[in-house]
């Protein structure tokens, strides 16, 4: 029986993707070439500014540290644990804080409610790997992984907010080949929200945003969350075993979809109040739209009583476990074959996570604020030109100073490919016209352009003002969509958008491209901006461009 997770839209090994580009691996299209060698942002000159008034076309409304945990201190006696009964609503579009929300967010710990400490160890050792291009056989690194977490996890005082978690610790060393990097959480995301969306866990600011980086080293499979789902339904008796359902193995291997094999389980041993289980499975499954093959072997201790036949009760001690997977690459990810150990601690502990210190606005200066919500992605230009908070569908390929590449990926399937990229400042009272957008557009895509869908001009509510345009033509024999914009503040910093997509995915894709333009900040929290175009400090001028022939991601 296959089982879905719905909101998984991460692969099980982050810590091994994340760096994944460390060892020169890079992510490739489907046929075989470079990422890098897709299609760029479209952005000309603009030509030079000009006071012309700009007619609307067709208007739209655009919407608006704490020390480390010393890993050799005791634990102090195990207790059990009540589940935390957690849901997540679907991300929405807005980033605004409102006060409201936030007055919410500042919800006091019921004082009966659960807390413990929680210690998760985490290393794993193989390959990553990503083809390299048509008829050459794939890229191969050696990886190996060890990371470690340290947290104080207290449940909500509202039932649908999930639970506190107050990091003491955590971090992740990550050698590719000879290169080794090291992951460590920043102060000012240690505590923060978990909530689960379906069978995924996942993690958020109540007053800011996480970054891709933060949100992959904070993943692990067998999520303390989802524990107690490998506990039985119903009462077990020594030697008898059952079944985890299809969708918590989906959730605690944090892969989309179990297409065969099950996870099974085993009651071994029940003594002074203390059941010992073992389960293994060979499970076959998807992740990011490729096949995985995942092979499970371990055991775990959970609190056990005889009264009315024997039960385990909720809040599993302790968990060790190996993961055995071999995943291809993916449109976003290299594949990996790798084995992974894993270890959970489980103790019941008087310390406390508040969810009054989540609420606390961010104190990084650089980091975004706003009402944090599950499922949103915050990326920073490196040189302080933008911000973007954006859903976290969208998957970083390629980030550098030629610009930023996304692909937007649903459910497994590619719908998209986005380049942002920082244009030189230019007078805020000569922002790029229609025409020009549209003259540019259709000198960049040559050969490939068809014809003008759509032009139209607003003005967001922050200021910022925004020309899109919207062009058809063909690419390798395809029929395309290309959805080009350009941003524009009072003080003249600019951010052209391009986003490109075969015509049959139009409805798929909707309005992604405006929820995208409507997280781009300028210019991003904390940056001193220089002077306007022909100052002394403006950034080089750099000229952004599309490849004679373009092809889908």
């Amino acid at each position: 029986m296959a089982g879905w997770n719905m909101s998984r839209w991460r692969s099980t090994a982050s810590l091994l993707l994340v760096v994944g580009w460390m060892g020169g691996i890079a992510v490739v299209r489907a046929d075989g070439e470079p990422a890098g060698s897709g299609p760029e942002i479209v952005a000309g000159s603009f030509g030079e500014p000009t006071d012309r008034t700009v007619e609307d076309r067709d208007p739209e409304a655009v919407g608006d540290a704490e020390p480390e945990a010393n890993p050799d201190e005791p634990d102090a006696p195990p207790e059990p644990e009540e589940p935390a009964a957690a849901s997540a609503s679907a991300p929405e579009s807005t980033v605004e804080p409102t006060d409201t929300a936030l007055e919410d967010s500042r919800e006091s710990i019921v004082e009966s409610a659960p807390s413990h400490r929680i210690r998760i160890k985490l290393d794993a050792t193989g390959e990553i790997f990503a083809p390299a291009g048509r008829d050459v056989p794939p890229v191969r690194r050696p990886i190996a992984v060890d990371a470690r977490f340290d947290f104080v996890q207290t449940d909500s005082a509202a039932a649908d907010r999930g639970v506190i978690r107050r990091y003491r610790d955590a971090a992740a060393d990550v050698k590719v080949e000879d290169a080794v990097r090291a992951a460590r959480l920043p102060t000012d995301a240690r505590t923060l929200r978990v909530s689960i969306a379906g069978a995924t866990p996942t993690p958020s600011l109540d007053t800011g945003f996480l970054t891709r980086e933060e949100l992959d080293l904070l993943e692990t499979p067998f999520d303390p969350l989802l524990l107690d789902r490998l506990l039985p339904e119903v009462s077990p008796t020594i030697g008898g075993s059952w079944t985890v359902p299809a969708d918590a193995v989906a959730g605690l291997l944090a892969i989309d979809t179990v297409e065969a094999g099950t996870l099974d389980a085993t009651l071994v041993d029940v003594g002074e109040g203390r059941a010992e289980v073992k389960f293994s499975g060979i499970i076959d499954g998807a992740a990011d739209g490729v096949p995985t093959h995942v092979v499970v072997e371990g055991t775990y201790a959970a609190p056990a009583a005889a009264a009315g036949g024997m039960r385990l009760d909720a809040g599993i001690t302790n968990l060790a476990v190996t993961i055995q997977e071999r995943r291809e690459a993916s449109h976003v990810a290299p594949g990996f074959d790798v084995e992974a150990r894993l270890t959970v601690a489980r103790t019941a502990t008087d310390e406390r996570a508040d969810a009054a210190d989540a609420a606390e606005p961010v104190a990084s200066s650089a980091r975004r604020s706003g009402v944090g919500r599950p499922g949103f992605v915050w990326q920073r230009d490196s040189a302080g030109r933008y911000d973007l908070v954006h859903d976290a569908r969208w998957r970083v390929i390629e980030d550098g100073p030629d610009g930023l590449v996304m692909r937007l990926v649903d459910r497994g399937a590619l719908v998209a490919q986005c380049s942002i990229i920082a244009l030189p400042r230019a007078p805020s009272l000569s922002p790029p016209t229609i025409a020009e957008v549209e003259r540019d557009l259709q000198r960049s895509l040559a050969g490939q352009f068809g014809r003008l869908e759509h032009s139209s001009e607003a003005m967001r509510s922050d200021g910022v003002r925004l020309v899109r345009v919207v062009a058809t033509g063909r690419a390798d024999g395809l029929p395309f969509r290309w959805i080009h914009a350009v941003i524009t503040d009072d003080d003249g910093d600019r951010v052209a958008v391009t986003c490109t997509l075969e015509d049959a995915l139009e409805k798929r894709f909707g309005a992604a491209d405006r929820e995208l333009v409507d997280g781009i900040g300028l210019p991003a929290p904390g940056h001193s901006p220089g002077k306007t175009a022909g100052g002394e400090e403006t950034a080089p001028d750099r000229h952004a461009r599309l490849p004679q022939e373009s092809r889908t991601p």
